[in-house]
């Protein structure tokens, strides 16, 4: 069973926020030195077709709750992805996502 808690962890208090509040995410810092982002993303509409967020370093995005398209710098077609799965973004690169509901996600920063 997937674990729903993270223990023994630093979080940044200060959230990232991004197209105008539409998406954001708290860091966190585990003693291994790893990091991880929590953060949900409102659904897309008329006014915001799609998001589009560039990578500095490899990530994967594990979607926690709902369901969305993506499209990875590269690929020719957008992919399905909803809760229980997990894409992969190189390293300075990005990737397109559209959703039509909230979205919830762990970014486990990789590189």
């Amino acid at each position: 069973m997937p674990t729903t808690t993270y223990d023994h962890v630093s979080v940044i208090k200060k959230a990232t926020i991004s197209y105008d509040g539409r998406c954001s995410s708290h860091t966190l810092l585990f003693d291994d030195g790893s990091k991880k982002m929590l953060g949900i993303i409102l659904p897309c509409d008329e006014a915001l077709e799609e998001y589009v967020f560039a990578t500095h370093t490899s990530e994967r995005m594990e979607i926690v709750s709902g369901e969305c398209e993506v499209k990875i710098t590269g690929e020719e077609a957008f992919s399905y992805y909803r809760a229980g799965q997990a894409f992969v973004v190189a390293g300075e690169s990005g990737f397109a996502l559209r959703t039509e509901q909230i979205v919830q996600y762990i970014c486990h920063l990789e590189g």
